[in-house]
């Protein structure tokens, strides 16, 4: 009985040291959550007082009831640190996370002031204005480009035309010439061919049979040309050959159909101009081409050799042996007489290289420039 008695006692006792450290772990865990929540308001309102820690709970020295971790789970140990969070030090190093900016910036193209358009480049290139020093001086060359409208065909009773088409094969054509009045008769000749094609003039009788050289020769592919150029009465057959698909038109102009050469004349690529004055004259010519001639040709229609007379009498006061053509390269400017009236042949190696004339009185042999 005695024992039973001590033991209820012993149990009593045990019981009330385990309430009496649950109670004073429960205020413990209390007061920490008080101290956090001050600590969050004072946070929140953005106080200047040193940051709260937490309350360490007092070690329980019995097991501690289920509902406790739930208090103690505030344990903003990890709050504790959130103070060091706003350490905008991070933001304020952003200078060098600028750099990958910087970095891709030095990678753009270095921007470079304009360069100086070389002559090689698809667009044209300014032409600077001529320089005005009183010297002679062409034009630039600006003139027509070598671009031609399609290939004129003869219409049904037209005469002094000819024209034809070329096959695939290889082919020889001649025809006679009917000629305009006139001993000298201006040609104006349009080519295209796929192949090869050229015409050339034959001088075709009983006692005499000759070929001269072509009028026009076209060898590339696709490609298309005209011409302006002088025949006469020695000519009396065309030759037409060719190789490959193609057109050609032969159109004859009397010299009186031609424009004539008056003063002071600019233009541009081969041309024949007709000279109507029966008097000695003097011309100026002024050309500027990679390859050009000059040819004066008489009314007669006697084309001589190398520029020489034709065979009229010369007028008294000129030499024996006027200059009555010239073949040169570049830019040149030369002086020739013409006798009497007839044609001035002028060829040049482009359909833009420009070219001056200048027709004056003859006053005999021209001051040397």
């Amino acid at each position: 009985m005695g024992f039973a008695l001590g033991c209820l006692v012993t149990a009593a006792i045990l019981w009330r040291l385990t309430l009496s450290a649950a109670r004073k772990a429960a205020g413990s865990a209390a007061r920490a959550e008080a101290a956090a929540r001050k600590a969050a308001t004072a946070k929140a309102a953005g106080s200047d007082a040193d940051p709260v820690t937490t309350v360490a709970a007092t070690p329980a020295a019995a097991p501690v009831p289920a509902a406790a971790p739930a208090v103690a789970a505030p344990k903003p140990a990890v709050a504790k640190k959130q103070p060091a969070a706003p350490k905008p030090a991070v933001a304020k190093k952003q200078p060098a996370a600028a750099k990958p900016a910087r970095r891709v910036e030095a990678a753009r193209p270095v921007p470079t002031s304009p360069r100086a358009r070389s002559t090689t480049d698809s667009a044209p290139v300014p032409v600077l204005p001529p320089v005005d020093d009183g010297l002679p001086r062409l034009r630039p060359a600006s003139g027509p480009s070598d671009k031609r409208g399609p290939v004129p065909r003869q219409r049904a009773g037209e005469r002094f035309h000819y024209s034809g088409q070329c096959g695939d094969g290889e082919a020889e054509y001649e025809f006679p010439i009917e000629w305009p009045e006139g001993a000298v008769t201006v040609a104006q000749i349009e080519v295209s061919t796929k192949g090869y094609l050229s015409i050339t003039p034959m001088t075709r009788t009983l006692d005499r049979i000759e070929s001269h050289s072509s009028l026009v020769y076209l060898g590339s592919s696709d490609k298309r040309k005209g011409l302006r150029t002088v025949l006469t009465r020695d000519f009396t057959h065309l030759l037409v050959e060719s190789r490959g698909v193609g057109e050609w038109s032969v159109r004859l102009y009397g010299s009186d159909e031609i424009d004539e050469l008056t003063g002071t004349m600019e233009g541009y690529g081969s041309t024949v101009l007709a000279v109507r004055q029966n008097l000695p004259v003097s011309c100026l010519t002024h050309v500027k081409s990679s390859s050009w001639s000059a040819e004066f040709i008489c009314a007669c229609g006697r084309i001589p050799e190398s520029f020489g007379t034709c065979g009229c009498p010369v007028p008294p006061g000129l030499p024996s042996s006027p200059t009555l053509g010239t073949w040169e390269s570049g830019e040149a400017l030369r002086t020739l007489q013409f006798p009497r009236a007839g044609v001035l042949k002028l060829r040049t190696d482009k359909p833009s290289d420009p070219w001056r004339l200048e027709l004056r009185p003859y006053t005999g042999k021209p001051k040397a420039r």
